[in-house]
């Protein structure tokens, strides 16, 4: 397949995913990981059919770069935000440490293991393998919990804390991938600067332009100046840091972060670019899934198989922590944390950017990990987080639920439509309800 025809199959997901965003399909369909297109892509690849060449493959490196920084920044604009509530600082902080917690676990694990399985690897190949997969293993989907909710109308306590944990540990993979790229920067600089002197150092690209953001967006909010301005920084932001060999992802993030927590039209701008993160997600995802190669290093499986062990523990630690700290889980399940096992394009957009920065048998391990998480997740994330919440009674009765489509697709109004500033499992934001405040009626792009 040419890069043509890539090209269209690309734009038709993209369709594909503004429909399902604007709600003129049915909600709740698909697995929260969107694993699915990760599949999709694999068996397209290279690995499988060879219907995507490796030369179409390279060709859409850049917009794969592209697609996944602008991810980033959707990520970092809603973070610390479940719909229009904020997350407790106390809580965030929690789950910020049990997800960097995970991924040092799983990190850990495949230090020691790549000395015994992989010992062609450099002690510096060592450190990248270990700190990319404990990256792609430490987060749990945001949309996990809005999975449950919109195919059976869960609401309480416990969903909302697991709705937090779900949104705020994006931090942890994306702060890991940030130190990990400062490791190799390809900067020169007169005196020497550490690796985590390099982390804040892309972590500042992010605020700063983030600032210059905001100051440029005004008081007075304007649709069409303000999808400029968004999209310029953005761009800035991803090729200034890529330029020295940063992390763009985690610059990106940290733009998003800021705009949100300084500017005053926060709620208009993560409802103008809310619509904008599932077409992006699902090419993004299929790109992902033809770059993952099961033959590109004999040691990929013993590593793979040690870091789904090692989640496996750390998820299920993340939720015996919250048994005992938070009042809203003490009366659940001990197996609470398994139903924090799905993941997502936040972890497959760590391991594609991986892939693309160490080409090679380091890179397509982190990739072939993130992949196989997320596709493992499947299996036991979601159903164990139904039974959860069913037991915590914060499910809708099973003989009101769809056996395919689940509760509450046919009953408008019942939770907001992905896209319409509930897509965090949350009510609809004020700017949602309001329109946006916007006083342009053009349409975004």
């Amino acid at each position: 397949m040419n890069a043509v025809w890539l090209l269209m199959g690309l734009l038709v997901l993209s369709y594909l995913g503004s429909s399902l965003v604007s709600g003129r399909v049915l909600r709740g369909i698909g697995l929260p990981s969107g694993a699915e297109y990760v599949v999709l892509g694999f068996v397209l690849g290279p690995s499988a059919l060879g219907l995507l060449e490796p030369s179409s493959l390279a060709a859409f490196e850049p917009v794969a770069g592209v697609a996944l920084g602008w991810l980033a920044v959707v990520v970092g604009l809603d973070f610390g935000f479940v719909g229009s509530r904020r997350v407790r600082p106390s809580r965030m902080a929690l789950c910020v440490l049990m997800s960097l917690l995970t991924g040092g676990a799983v990190a850990a694990a495949v230090w020691f293991a790549a000395a015994h399985v992989a010992p062609s690897l450099d002690r510096g190949d060592r450190v990248l393998l270990a700190a990319g997969v404990g990256a792609v293993s430490a987060e749990t989907t945001r949309h996990a919990v809005l999975w449950v909710t919109q195919r059976y109308s869960a609401s309480g306590k416990l969903s909302d804390l697991i709705a937090d944990i779900a949104d705020c540990d994006d931090l942890g993979p994306l702060l890991m991938m940030g130190g990990a790229f400062a490791l190799v920067p390809q900067a020169t600089v007169q005196w020497p600067i550490p690796f985590w002197g390099w982390t804040v150092v892309t972590a500042l690209i992010g605020v700063v332009l983030g600032l210059i953001a905001v100051v440029l967006l005004g008081s007075d909010f304007r649709l069409i100046q303000s999808w400029g301005v968004l999209l310029g920084a953005s761009l800035l932001t991803m090729g200034t840091s890529a330029r020295v060999g940063l992390s763009p992802l985690f610059a990106a993030f940290a733009m998003g972060v800021t705009i949100a927590a300084l500017s005053r039209h926060r709620d208009e701008i993560v409802a103008m670019v809310a619509p904008t993160e599932r077409p992006v997600i699902l090419p993004a995802l299929l790109l992902a899934g033809a770059h993952v190669n099961p033959k590109a290093a004999p040691f990929l499986p013993w590593i793979v198989a040690i870091a789904l062990g090692a989640r496996l523990v750390g998820k299920l630690a993340t939720g015996l922590v919250f048994r005992v700290v938070s009042p809203d889980a003490r009366e659940t399940s001990p197996w609470l944390g398994l139903g924090l096992l799905s993941s997502g394009a936040v972890a497959m957009s760590v391991g594609l950017a991986f892939a693309l920065r160490f080409p090679g048998p380091v890179g397509h391990t982190v990739l072939f990990a993130a992949a196989a998480a997320a596709v493992f997740g499947e299996f036991v994330g979601p159903q164990v987080l139904r039974a959860t919440l069913r037991k915590a009674g914060e499910l809708a009765a099973p003989e009101r639920e769809s056996l395919f489509f689940g509760r509450g697709l046919a009953r408008a109004g019942r939770g907001a439509a992905p896209g319409d500033g509930g897509e965090r499992g949350g009510p609809p934001s004020p700017a949602a309800q309001r329109g946006g405040g916007m006083r342009n009626e053009e349409v975004s792009p």
